[in-house]
């Protein structure tokens, strides 16, 4: 999923890595996470409408910086439920504007074959990145989350 922002790169990627503030974008959903900024090997647990976990680790992270003004967050999610991995980029795309990118490679543990999960979850997955984009969008805006 991408989308244009208001904002340069730094400043969103700094909304977009902050993993104690994931529950900002995302519906329904309470974080338990070290404070920002995101370093390799942290790990956070989101727990959406009070019982369902995910618990997902930093694999790689790239903040953006006077010389690479991009950046990236690759997660793993660990499950207990759900498995497989998230990335995030944004890049500079003009004066006071990125791109961000929220790209995620899910499916769910179990028994049935990981492409079937895949292609169940996707729809559900794209929803929710839409929705936390577009929240990123009107707080980067002014008019809140």
């Amino acid at each position: 999923m991408r989308r244009t922002l208001p904002a340069p790169a730094p400043e969103a990627f700094a909304l977009l890595a902050d993993l104690r503030g994931h529950h900002r974008w995302i519906p329904l959903t309470t974080t338990d996470a070290p404070p920002p900024p995101a370093r390799r090997g942290d790990v956070l647990t989101a727990v959406t409408a009070g019982f369902f976990p995910d618990r997902m680790r930093v694999e790689h992270v790239r903040h953006p910086d006077a010389v690479r003004q991009d950046g990236e967050l690759r997660v793993r999610k660990l499950g207990p439920v759900l498995l497989g991995d998230v990335t995030i980029t944004v890049t500079p795309a003009g004066p006071g504007t990125c791109v961000a990118d929220w790209r995620e490679d899910v499916w769910l543990r179990g028994p049935l074959p990981r492409a079937l999960t895949r292609l169940l979850l996707t729809p559900v997955l794209e929803g929710m990145t839409a929705l936390a984009l577009r929240k990123v969008e009107r707080h980067l805006a002014g008019s809140g989350t």
